[in-house]
């Protein structure tokens, strides 16, 4: 992705519009984290201003879709990504999933998959993260982290408001506003609010956190980590007129009328300007900016958690509980452990709800959505 194809670039072409791509480990020192029990304010609001931008080492891959599995043995938690982030269906323990999701209803094997509702043990726990990269603006909070660019687990709320803008509906005759462009995007006003103090239920005060999500109305440039702007006065004054230029199309309604006007930007000699100066600007970011997919995609897991899934599986394939079986019985290994294979297109077959590409969705007992 180089300066030409950023510039313009439009934000309906996504992966995450196509149902492509992504993945995140357990614990990363790059995620950006929005806790309210710290924040500084006395009503107890987390409040910052972020700026989600594309991923400027691939562009379409600018937001990470993870689907991961939350399993429980003997030794405790653990998380491992699957392969299904990347659209490859042998992951085993979807495999394993499968087997007892289709086994005779009512039967044990039945019953490790099935809902705690429909009288199961539930034992499959699925959950699914969108991550996306930032430049913390300003965070009172945490004012060490103003300018530092990092990667974020984006909630649900935050990203109908900003999906709303990039994609918006046919029907609504709307222009995709680039809100993650870096130098034409627009800034967000962030307030996490914490749920209410029940000394009944104290996770209340974490399972009902809210995100509330602002977009600014002027456009709103990345800076350099110290603060200082990421343009001169004259490279600013070649933004300013593009600017200028294309808000004409943004606020357009008429298709062919947007595309008249785009050629024509496209087309003089400012524009071009804007493109050498991009190019400058990305490689600059990259050098402060973690990489989104090098860091949380999915990657093959090592021996050591192989071995340690395959054992969850054949116990929980014996008609066993993982969590509390030492020295039960397991299932012959029949699933096999993972490899790191060729995406290919998902099989068309009925597993845990899983969002689509624009759309999140969790248990009421859930907290895998919280960014923190």
């Amino acid at each position: 992705m180089n300066e030409n194809e950023i510039l313009g670039f439009d934000p309906t072409q996504l992966s995450v519009y196509n149902q492509e791509e992504n993945t995140p480990k357990q614990f990363n020192s790059n995620l950006y984290k929005t806790k309210p029990a710290e924040s500084k304010s006395d009503d107890g609001i987390y409040r910052a201003t972020i700026k989600v931008i594309y991923n400027p080492f691939n562009l379409r891959q600018s937001v990470l879709e993870q689907q991961s599995y939350g399993l429980q043995d003997a030794d405790g938690w653990f998380t491992v990504v699957s392969s299904l982030t990347v659209n490859d269906t042998s992951c085993p323990i979807f495999k394993a999933w499968k087997k007892c999701h289709f086994a005779e209803k009512g039967s044990d094997l039945w019953k490790q998959a099935a809902s705690v509702e429909d009288g199961g043990k539930a034992l499959f726990d699925k959950r699914f993260g969108r991550y996306v990269t930032i430049q913390v603006l300003e965070d009172k909070n945490h004012p060490e982290l103003e300018g530092k660019y990092m990667l974020w687990k984006m909630p649900k709320s935050v990203w109908d408001v900003i999906n709303a803008k990039m994609n918006p509906s046919v029907e609504s005759k709307k222009a995709a506003i680039p809100v993650m462009d870096f130098l034409f995007g627009r800034a967000i006003d962030l307030e996490v609010i914490p749920g209410p103090k029940d000394p009944q239920h104290p996770e209340r005060e974490q399972r009902e956190t809210k995100y509330m999500a602002e977009l600014s109305e002027d456009v709103v440039s990345c800076v350099n980590p110290d603060g200082s702007p990421i343009l001169n006065d004259a490279e600013q004054a070649v933004l300013n007129q593009y600017v200028s230029e294309m808000t004409a199309v943004w606020k357009s309604k008429d298709p062919e009328e947007r595309a008249t006007l785009t050629n024509q930007i496209n087309a003089n000699e400012n524009t071009k300007k804007l493109r050498e100066i991009y190019g400058v600007v990305i490689e600059n970011i990259k050098k402060y900016c973690p990489d989104l997919i090098a860091e949380l995609s999915y990657k093959e897991w090592d021996d050591a958690t192989k071995a340690r899934v395959q054992k969850w599986i054949d116990t929980v394939l014996a008609c066993n509980d993982p969590a509390t079986a030492t020295n039960a019985p397991v299932a012959a290994a029949t699933v096999g452990t993972t490899t790191q294979a060729t995406p290919t297109p998902p099989v068309a077959t009925p597993q845990p709800a899983a969002p689509q590409a624009s759309t999140m969705s969790f248990a009421n007992d859930s907290t895998d959505d919280l960014p923190f």
